[in-house]
Parts: C-alpha cells; sequence; structure tokens
C-alpha cells in the first residue's frame, strides 16, 4: 500500500500541543514527499495545558490565534496529535474474523478491555498482527482508548479559532507513520523491518514506543520529563530560564568531563542522574516487550524531542542500553528546514491512512 495516496492534497496546518510549547507546520504532499511550507513553535504559557488536557482553553485559544496572526497562515483545516498519561493502550487477541467485523466484536467486549469507564472513551484499533493458540490463528489488536473529554475539549478548541478540525491524532502512531514513510533517516539508517524504540523526552514527561514497519506495538508514558531535569538543576544554581537554556544548549558531549570547569560537570552530573531514573523505567517497557514473545528485539533507539538534543546523548543512550541510538535530525521524503526530532509529532500527523 502506498502511503502517500493518503496524504493531503491541499495544505493542511498540523498542530501538537505540549506543556511547554505549541508547535505548528503547514504542510502537504507532492510529487518529492511531504513539503513543509512553513512552521512555527511558541511557549506554552504557564499552567495552561497539562498532560494532554487543556486547563486553561481562553489562554490557549489567545496564543494560537496571535501566533496564526502573525505568521499570516490562513489554512483553515487542521489536524492535531496528542499524547496523555491518561491515554489507554491494550493489546488483545481474538479470533479471526472478517476485518468489518472486528468493531463489531471489540464493542461487545469493551468493558473487558476497558473496564472503567469505558463509555468515557473514544476506542480506536489497529491491527498488528496474528498469532497463533492451540494451532488456531487470532488476530492481535492494539486498542486506543482517549477520554471523551480530551476529544471534545481539543475539538472545540479549534472551531473557537475558526478553524475546521479534521483529525486528532496519537502522537505515536504519528512518529510510526512518519518512520513507515521514511526510507531512510539520518541518510544512512533504512526503516523497513527495523524496530525502533523511539524515545520523545517532553517536558512534562517522556513518550516511549516499540514501533516496527509503522505498527506500534507498546507504547507507554513516563512522568519525567525536561522539567525534572531543570528542577534538579534550579536545586543547586539560581539561573533564570534563559540562562539555563543557554547553558544546556553549552554542553560539549554529555559523557565528556572538562577538568576546568566544575559548575559545567556538576551540572551535566545532575542531568545524567535525572536520565538514569528516567532510564530505569525505560528498561522497564523494554523489558515487557522483549519477554512478551520469543524473537523479540530491538534493533534501534530514535531519540525524538527538544530534551533529545543534548550533545553526545545518542552515545549516552547506546552505552546505557547496548543498543545503536541516534537523535533524529533528518528523514528522507521530507522537505524541511527545521529540527525534525522537534516536530515529528506534527509533521507525522499530516500522513493518513486508511482509519488513521
Amino acid at each position: 500500500m502506498n502511503l502517500k495516496e493518503f496524504l493531503p492534497r491541499k495544505k493542511v496546518l498540523s498542530l501538537d500541543i505540549g506543556s511547554y510549547e505549541i508547535k505548528g507546520v503547514i504542510g502537504k504532499e507532492t510529487k518529492k514527499g511531504i513539503i513543509i511550507e512553513n512552521y512555527f513553535s511558541i511557549p506554552t504559557p504557564n499552567g495552561a495545558y497539562h498532560d494532554g488536557q487543556i486547563v486553561d482553553k481562553d489562554l490557549i485559544n489567545y496564543v494560537v490565534d496571535e501566533a496564526l496572526k502573525k505568521q499570516k497562515i490562513k489554512t483553515k483545516d487542521v489536524y492535531l496529535t496528542i499524547n496523555s498519561s491518561t491515554i489507554i493502550t491494550r493489546e488483545v487477541i481474538i479470533p479471526k474474523v472478517e476485518l468489518q467485523e472486528i468493531e463489531n466484536i471489540l464493542r461487545f467486549q469493551i468493558t473487558d478491555y476497558i473496564p472503567m469507564n469505558s463509555e468515557n472513551y473514544i476506542v480506536q484499533f489497529k491491527l498488528i498482527g496474528s498469532v497463533y493458540e492451540d494451532e488456531i490463528e487470532k488476530f492481535r489488536i492494539l486498542l486506543i482508548g482517549i477520554p471523551k473529554e480530551i476529544v471534545e475539549n481539543h475539538f472545540q478548541l479549534i472551531k473557537d479559532l475558526d478553524l475546521n478540525p479534521l483529525v486528532l491524532d496519537y502522537q505515536p502512531n504519528s512518529i510510526g507513520k512518519l518512520i513507515q514513510y521514511a526510507e531512510l533517516i539520518n541518510d544512512d539508517y533504512p526503516t523497513e523491518n527495523v524496530t525502533f524504540a523511539t524515545i520523545d523526552i517532553g517536558y512534562d514527561n517522556t513518550e516511549v514506543s516499540i514501533i516496527k514497519n509503522g505498527t506500534i506495538h507498546v507504547s507507554r508514558v513516563i512522568e519525567i520529563g525536561g522539567k525534572y531535569i531543570d528542577q534538579s538543576i534550579l536545586n543547586f544554581y539560581e539561573y533564570s530560564e534563559n540562562d539555563l537554556k543557554e547553558i544546556k544548549e553549552k554542553i560539549n558531549d554529555i559523557n565528556e568531563v572538562d577538568e576546568g570547569n566544575l559548575d559545567s560537570n556538576s551540572i551535566i552530573n545532575i542531568i545524567k542522574n535525572v536520565l538514569n531514573t528516567l532510564n530505569e523505567r525505560i528498561e522497564i517497557v523494554f523489558r515487557y516487550y522483549l519477554t512478551r514473545e520469543s524473537g523479540n528485539q530491538i534493533n534501534m533507539i530514535l531519540l525524538l524531542g527538544g530534551n533529545g538534543n543534548f550533545n553526545g546523548l545518542d552515545n549516552y543512550y547506546s552505552n546505557y542500553f547496548n543498543i545503536p541510538s541516534i537523535t533524529l535530525r533528518a528523514i528522507n521524503n521530507l522537505v524541511f528546514d527545521g529540527k525534525v526530532c522537534e516536530y515529528m509529532n506534527s509533521i507525522g500527523a499530516l500522513i493518513r491512512r486508511v482509519g488513521v
């Protein structure tokens, strides 16, 4: 199946709303692949958005509206991509049936999979493979349950901006589609039949997903993110927000010690202590996937997000997990002059496939 058949034929505004930043891209498909014509990021007002929940709708509305005016964006059609620790993912096994019958089976059994107030969730599913039990073939299905309140609030936010909300995507799904759409990552690494562990270190939390050929096999949200790094540094140093950002950007290599700069060494150690705590949680996710089925393996770690930009972080993760690790810098089939690792969610949401 050619994914390009399902990409938008006209420009679409794709938004990725987070607790720290709101990112947007204007993109469309051409014969050259996905072309991003414009992009922007703005700070999310403090406390206005948290863990996929719109806390202050009027304030989010105002800052997004001002950004669209400043960027002179006229595009009305909007795709959104979100994530939250309240989103439920479950892998379930059902009898092999005709594809059109899957939804009916899941509808009648949904309380078995989402027993707590299942009526408060909007549930979608993806077929991720098959398995044999007692020599009988069955389907492996990934269920994704998003709280209705999250869906309705984001839909209303876009309507209040006088825009057309067309798609609400799930961030790991956006990433999976973009990986599948690409043939090469960073010009050197092929994507076909490679099992990626994607680690998106956000501000509030970290998203960890296991993805192969665009299919999500595991996805978890770990409630440790960039703000924990910042706060840990600020516990010892009285920096302003701008000073702290500049200091982190000046780190030459998170793996190296600068004998002449004690403050730099101390900050690097603080960052690595937080990352070590995070990695202990990530290791649980990896172990869960690797032990579920014989033959499961992770071929490569793909680092995403603004907090995945520390110099040397790829080598740090390679050494920690003994798995080749890279920070996403570029993919083919994409024309974009920004930092792909920071805009991957909103770019990936542009890709439309049947049902997603």
